[in-house]
């Protein structure tokens, strides 16, 4: 298991809380981040981390297609 972080982005840029969740893989992680981004009202964008390197991010936009 790798700890991914979950930044919530909300539409004006701030980051009001984050998530700290082990996943088996990239994969796994881009489908907590799906999970998330459904369920946080407000939430724009979730930035994916593992460590200190940014892996990617999901938009309410691409999460709705």
């Amino acid at each position: 298991m790798q700890v991914f972080t979950f930044f919530h982005v909300d539409s004006d840029g701030s980051v009001p809380r984050f998530d700290v969740t082990p996943c088996a893989d990239d994969q796994a992680a881009r489908r907590r981040a799906e999970e998330l981004i459904g369920v946080q009202r407000g939430c724009e964008t979730i930035e994916v981390w593992r460590g200190a390197v940014r892996l990617f991010e999901i938009s309410a936009r691409q999460a709705a297609a």
